[in-house]
């Protein structure tokens, strides 16, 4: 009952609960592909990649909205206060996604010939991005990745999603 009841809180405060949460992490999800694209481009023109590894430092708080904008332990039903009994067998469980010293890794392989996979790591686990399971399913290629993603590249805008309106002419 009580991970149920920090899993609500974080659910709504951070996760799915809300689509504003997880568009909160637009500038991380652009600066990682950016940082990405960078990496291929240079291996592609025969350079030495200029940025081998990049560490961010962050808190869950950083890390949830991130997961949830990927689309990660994303169950059917949202959870509430009035379906704890149909949540027991929920993905979306913030002591397995974010325990002390949580970390998200995208460790992208050159595989040659212009093959270039993406793997993500939860925690130092494989994980699989959700809706890319017909691939090889930790580790799809990064073309594949970023279409599966499209949307979110080609929008996701922190400062249109985050705007303030300044008066009723702008609603």
């Amino acid at each position: 009952v009580m991970e149920y009841a920090i899993d609500l809180k974080q659910f709504w405060k951070r996760g799915y609960g809300y689509d504003i949460n997880r568009k909160s992490s637009c500038i991380l999800f652009h600066d990682v592909f950016s940082r990405l694209d960078k990496a291929v481009k240079e291996k592609q023109s025969g350079q030495q990649v200029s940025e081998a590894v990049t560490v961010q430092v962050g808190h869950a708080e950083t890390l949830l909205p991130l997961l949830t904008l990927l689309g990660f332990f994303k169950d059917t039903d949202p959870l509430t206060s009035a379906n704890y009994a149909t949540q027991t067998q929920r993905s979306f469980r913030t002591s397995q996604m974010l325990p002390y010293a949580a970390n998200f890794l995208m460790v992208l392989y050159d595989c040659g010939g212009g093959d270039f996979r993406l793997q993500p790591l939860l925690n130092e686990n494989p994980v699989t991005f959700p809706g890319l399971i017909n691939q090889q399913a930790s580790m799809p290629l990064y073309q594949d990745v970023k279409q599966h993603y499209s949307d979110l590249l080609n929008g996701c805008d922190f400062e249109t999603e985050c705007q303030l309106f300044k008066g009723p002419s702008d609603v």
